[in-house]
């Protein structure tokens, strides 16, 4: 019977079901793209889905998000997304995380064969991305606004990650791209939960469907998209914008693997003011902090001479990031 089911893409050349049936895949944010791309991925076979979004239903999600029906508001998006991938093959493993991603064991992520997101914050698409890069797990991420969509491809040591491309303003980035759940919204500023953004199910069928296509040709080892690839849906145009890894990327660049960043600070700067200096100059968010032997570092009026000798090496812990970042300080 599964055979069956495999059949037609069966025919396909180079496809190699066998690896299919050892992978995993894990799809964060069970959106509008998160779930075209499970129903995609549980229908071609993969082995285990791991699930995570810790959002609930609500009636906005409706009019492109595939699997929920005006019954299932107010129920968890995992819940609902277990029960359907489950209908739709019930051959496969189904892991659901109804939680943050930060909160999902590490062991899980890591035995992914892919990850795939489509993300409504930055800071979160931020900790994904500096994670992969970490672990070395292949990423697909996502995006969607009214008819536009986009798509890149991340294998890690290989191609840029997302904190190498600058196309998008960084004011934009941080924006969310969609609405939030009654979860999200205890946590977000009422700025932000106002910020309702465009989108339409055609668009996320289309992005979400070419994710899923990009997870599969990773896990049966065949070339995967190089290029930021941008969908004018309006136009009907797909448009490649080639990427480049940045040397002095603190997330994936091997510059920084072994050695410490470098940043220069004058003497007699106050700790606060160099805190300001590392967050913009890095682009950390405001819940960042210093770590200098063992010792978290208040940001207080201290001048930095009389606080670190000359070249110490200290830490930042940024919620953005999965792993700490080091620095090494000049003193001028």
């Amino acid at each position: 019977m599964s055979d069956q089911r495999y059949v037609r893409q069966l025919l396909i050349e180079n496809w190699d079901q066998n690896k299919l049936n050892e992978s995993t895949a894990t799809i964060i944010g069970l959106g509008a793209l998160g779930t075209v791309a499970a129903a995609s991925l549980a229908m071609a076979g993969v082995s285990t889905l791991i699930l995570v979004d810790y959002d609930t239903i609500e009636m906005s999600n409706l009019n492109r998000q595939l699997f929920y029906r005006p019954l299932d508001v107010g129920s968890t998006k995992v819940e609902i997304c277990e029960k359907i991938l489950k209908n739709i093959n019930p051959n496969i493993d189904i892991k659901p995380f109804n939680r943050h991603i930060e909160k999902v064991p590490h062991h899980e992520l890591e035995s992914s064969t892919v990850i795939l997101e489509g993300l409504d914050t930055f800071q979160t698409r931020r900790w994904v991305n500096s994670f992969c890069a970490a672990k070395k797990v292949p990423l697909v991420s996502g995006g969607m606004y009214s008819f536009l969509g986009n798509i890149q491809v991340i294998i890690p040591e290989k191609s840029p990650c997302l904190e190498c491309q600058s196309l998008i303003p960084e004011e934009e980035l941080q924006k969310a791209c969609t609405p939030f759940g009654e979860i999200r919204k205890k946590e977000r500023s009422q700025e932000i939960q106002d910020e309702i953004i465009p989108s339409v199910s055609s668009v996320s069928f289309v992005i979400g469907g070419l994710m899923a296509q990009e997870a599969l040709k990773i896990i049966m080892k065949l070339p995967p998209l190089k290029e930021y690839l941008f969908w004018d849906g309006r136009a009907g145009i797909f448009t490649s914008v080639p990427l480049k890894r940045r040397d002095d990327c603190i997330v994936c660049s091997p510059k920084f693997k072994l050695k410490a960043i470098l940043i220069r600070s004058p003497k007699d700067q106050s700790i606060k003011d160099f805190g300001t200096q590392l967050r913009y100059s890095f682009n950390l968010s405001s819940d960042m902090f210093m770590l200098y032997k063992t010792k978290k570092l208040s940001l207080s009026k201290k001048r930095v001479g009389k606080v670190f000798s000359e070249d110490a090496i200290f830490r930042v812990i940024d919620p953005s990031l999965s792993f700490p970042l080091k620095f090494q300080i000049l003193l001028d």
